[in-house]
């Protein structure tokens, strides 16, 4: 990793962080099982936000590849809508729990994303999921073996999914540098040959080119299953729910009535 554009990445961006750490049996691996096991942990905001944008596509032939797979909630929640869920952690109760679902199109792997090693997984991915992509990285060598891994899996049309919460966050014990903004994803997107994009003011992708949006289609299929969740939402939450749902339907319904011009515009111009 001595090469070009990771050295200068980090001379000129993250001179606060070790070049190497010189750890190659298990980088990474800087803080303990209480904060790495999320096994019987519930699922945090930024993952749920991350599930919410990948909710939104047609996923019923794509790969999806979880990071840290925690609690198994992403495949409890996708596995009847995609093709196939492979997960990876480095921890054995993580594991036991994804091994108890019984679910035919999800598989699990041991593995260390900062190992440089991505022969255990084979083939390409659609969807890369990884809501903490930094914060329990060592070394710059080690996020560009990371950075690698994702390039080397991704489709070409595919996207790495993460959310500023998890990248921002570092626990007490680790170099504060790492916690990242989208500023430093891009720029480190960039080192690998990626593309860094806003979704919205939490979600960010990391994409070979920028990411189709879902089709009308998948999209309202989205909105349906969401519409079926608001009865129990409401009576959790109240009236707060309902009004940030009614202010959702509004913007949705915006898009719809844009959606629907644009078209006929369209249609006049071929005519």
């Amino acid at each position: 990793m001595t090469d070009s554009p990771w050295r200068k990445l980090h001379e000129l961006r993250f001179p606060e962080l070790p070049l190497d750490c010189g750890n190659d049996s298990d980088p990474g691996i800087i803080y303990g099982p209480d904060l790495r096991d999320w096994s019987s942990k519930a699922t945090t905001p930024d993952q749920y936000r991350i599930e919410k944008y990948i909710d939104r596509f047609d996923l019923r032939d794509k790969r999806l590849l979880h990071i840290g797979i925690g609690n198994s909630g992403l495949a409890r929640r996708f596995h009847r809508r995609v093709m196939e869920i492979v997960g990876t952690t480095i921890d054995e109760p993580e594991i036991k729990v994804a091994g108890t679902l019984g679910y035919p199109n999800y598989s699990i792997v041991l593995h260390n994303k900062y190992s440089g090693d991505s022969g255990k997984l084979a083939g390409k991915f659609d969807v890369i999921i990884d809501n903490n992509p930094t914060s329990p990285c060592c070394c710059v060598r080690h996020l560009a073996a990371l950075f690698s891994f994702f390039e080397d899996r991704l489709s070409s049309s595919g996207q790495i999914v993460t959310d500023r919460e998890g990248l921002a966050w570092v626990p007490e014990e680790s170099n504060p540098r790492w916690s990242f903004d989208f500023d430093d994803l891009a720029a480190v997107a960039s080192a690998a040959g990626l593309g860094a994009f806003r979704v919205n003011r939490n979600v960010y992708v990391l994409a070979r080119s920028a990411p189709l949006p879902p089709s009308i289609g998948s999209l309202a299929r989205h909105i349906a299953r969401r519409t079926i969740m608001l009865p129990g939402k409401i009576f959790r939450n109240g009236p707060s729910k309902l009004g940030q749902v009614s202010r959702k339907a509004l913007k949705w319904l915006l898009v719809w009535v844009r959606f629907g011009r644009s078209k006929s515009s369209d249609n006049d111009k071929d005519a």
